[in-house]
């Protein structure tokens, strides 16, 4: 490899990074704006706003590449997978199970995101990525079990634990999906188009609560973190992802959400002054290691 394509490599490493820490700093702002706006209105704004914000991006440096018509039913149909149906089936797997449950059985897309890959794109995942993925896995679980979480198994979570394990799958489907768009499109483009349509999706969803939901009476402060949510965890750090995509591939992409667990508990300990127990830090360094040696 020339130090050209190193550089390259690591920039768009960098970029992944960044990814992860949006995300991660994305669940206190979330959680905030929850408080007072429907589940339901908070994604429809989110949603616009990322993509007011990725049409003045995009059409403020770019110029449109044509969408063949035979692609149009294939972007159309990922947006919505992506940014619909994920985004329900998170909602709502969340709601019905526990968040100990749910951030654990997330936390195995990266997993779903290589056995597709292997199956789509017929792409041979080495000995030492499957290792490196179950290693940082393991860390995952280690600093959820950590921090109190209460992990249960029975009636009244297994349908939401069903739910958040396919919203798991579909996540890494969507991660894949995307590789072959990514040779004629920009992720910028890319990107814009899913997100609209999660938009559209979105909205037409929220119509029943939005109407009967009282907008004057939230105060201005829980709107901020519907925008600021939409801006970054939605437009920017999706254009990211699929620049990773592109130039990584979709499972070394992927391993790297194994550190969303990681850079949450740094945030919950510096901002929120959480207590930090000795499991959590031994996780926390076994999910970097096994993020590492994916990546090699």
């Amino acid at each position: 490899m020339s130090e050209t394509d190193r550089a390259s490599l690591w920039r768009t490493e960098l970029l992944v990074l960044l990814v992860i820490l949006i995300w991660a700093t994305n669940f206190p702002i979330v959680k905030w704006g929850l408080r007072e706006i429907d589940p339901l209105v908070f994604n429809a704004i989110r949603y616009t706003v990322a993509t007011a914000l990725l049409l003045f991006l995009y059409f403020s440096r770019s110029r449109w590449t044509p969408i063949e018509r035979n692609d149009w039913p294939k972007i159309i149909g990922i947006g919505f997978l992506a940014n619909v149906v994920y985004q329900m089936a998170f909602i709502f797997g969340l709601h019905l199970t526990t968040a100990g449950n749910s951030a654990v059985l997330l936390s195995t897309a990266p997993l779903w995101t290589v056995f597709v890959s292997a199956r789509l794109h017929k792409e041979p995942i080495s000995p030492r990525m499957w290792t490196g993925m179950i290693i940082s896995l393991c860390g995952v679980v280690m600093i959820i079990v950590g921090s109190g979480k209460k992990l249960e198994l029975g009636s009244s979570a297994l349908f939401g634990d069903l739910i958040t394990v396919a919203a798991a799958f579909l996540w890494g489907l969507n991660t894949n999906l995307q590789k072959p768009l990514l040779t004629r499109y920009s992720p910028l483009q890319l990107t814009l188009v899913m997100i609209a349509v999660g938009a559209v999706g979105l909205s037409v969803a929220a119509v029943p609560p939005a109407m009967s939901f009282r907008w004057s009476d939230v105060e201005w402060t829980y709107y901020a973190a519907a925008v600021t949510s939409g801006a970054l965890s939605i437009a920017i750090a999706n254009v990211f992802w699929s620049t990773g995509v592109k130039r990584l591939g979709p499972s070394r992409t992927a391993n790297f959400g194994n550190l969303v667990p990681v850079i949450a508990f740094i945030v919950s300990y510096l901002v929120l002054d959480e207590l930090v127990l000795p499991i959590q830090v031994v996780g926390a360094a076994i999910t970097i290691g096994g993020v590492w040696l994916a990546r090699l």
